[in-house]
């Protein structure tokens, strides 16, 4: 009787250990991923608000002088700078700078750390010398895409992520483009 007793007592054998690990491994297998992608949503959706905003306020200007150009915004043609500013690599928190040459009409600015870059290219004029549309631009780098191989606007800025959106003077927009797709 007392053999019994001690072989209960004994613990758990190698092959159990072994299935324990692996299954472990298969779910970890499956939940990082998953958290990898959830993070990166997180991110994108503070993207699309600051997107946005970053409309609204042209939208603004457009109302108010007929053109999305205006004394406060870069020249027909022309891209500005990134805000935050692209000292700080993309994907790590900065603070947004409403200084910016381009930027110091902005009139939403998102609170604390903004982890992507952001851009805008001003249009054409047209035969009154008045810009229609604009390109919002957006760079950005999440750890579950991989290396940062994308090229941002003025190609001093690497991301993993790149969204592009024209905004014409109406409100409406182009679909907008963005690699890798979510």
């Amino acid at each position: 009787m007392q053999k019994n007793v001690r072989r209960q007592d004994r613990g758990f054998t190698l092959v159990e250990l072994m299935i324990v690990v692996a299954v472990i491994g298969v779910i970890a297998s499956l939940a990082i991923p998953n958290y990898m992608r959830f993070t990166a949503r997180t991110n994108r959706s503070e993207m699309l608000e600051t997107v946005s905003n970053i409309k609204l306020s042209f939208k603004t200007a457009f109302d108010n002088s007929a053109s999305f150009a205006t004394n406060s915004t870069v020249a027909a043609g022309a891209t500005s700078v990134a805000n935050p500013t692209s000292a700080s690599p993309v994907g790590v928190a900065a603070s947004w700078d409403t200084k910016a040459p381009g930027w110091t009409d902005f009139q939403f600015p998102p609170e604390g750390g903004v982890k992507m870059r952001y851009w805008y290219t001003m249009g054409a004029p047209d035969g009154n010398g008045n810009v229609n549309d604009v390109t919002i631009t957006v760079c950005g780098a999440f750890a579950s895409l991989g290396p940062n191989a994308i090229a941002c606007p003025g190609g001093t800025i690497l991301g993993n992520y790149r969204y592009d959106e024209i905004f014409h003077g109406s409100g409406a927009s182009d679909p907008p483009t963005e690699f890798p797709a979510f």
